[in-house]
């Protein structure tokens, strides 16, 4: 077994109870850590554009559903097959809610959403002989001002 050391820094406090995070509060945390990975990835040279889409696609979906839970919208539904890993409907359904994002999808989400949706272009690219991906800086662009957005939302 591996010894492992480090340091820790910890305050006290009088409440001494942890609190269960709410679906919308996991989704964010998700789509906040996605997007860190991403900002890393998106500095390395050179760009891994398959890897850095997948996780924009991932942070984008989970700040999408942390908006949408927060908002009301119950967690069975933000995973059905209908919405699962679908962008602009869960987009759309995000505008219809009231939620702060233009009318119309962006086209770096709609790039997105063509390799994140079914079929699943981007995690199995079964039988592909190329991939159209999305512009990696404008993509990273929207998905940390997606975030910035969800963040607020959630609080």
């Amino acid at each position: 077994m591996k010894t492992i050391s480090g340091t820790m820094q910890a305050s006290e406090s009088g409440d001494d109870s942890i609190c269960v995070p709410t679906d919308a509060e996991g989704y964010l945390v998700a789509a906040n850590a996605m997007l860190s990975g991403a900002r890393t990835l998106g500095k390395t040279t050179p760009v891994s554009n398959f890897a850095l889409t997948l996780l924009c696609g991932y942070a984008s979906e989970c700040a999408l559903k942390a908006m949408l839970s927060q908002s009301g919208v119950h967690t069975n539904k933000l995973k059905s097959p209908a919405l699962g890993h679908q962008l602009i409907k869960l987009w759309s359904i995000a505008v219809e809610k009231g939620i702060d994002l233009p009318t119309s999808p962006q086209q770096w989400i709609e790039h997105i959403n063509r390799v994140h949706a079914a079929p699943h272009h981007l995690r199995y690219p079964l039988g592909l002989h190329a991939m159209v991906l999305p512009n990696q800086e404008s993509m990273l662009d929207g998905v940390e001002q997606l975030c910035s957005i969800a963040n607020a939302c959630v609080k």
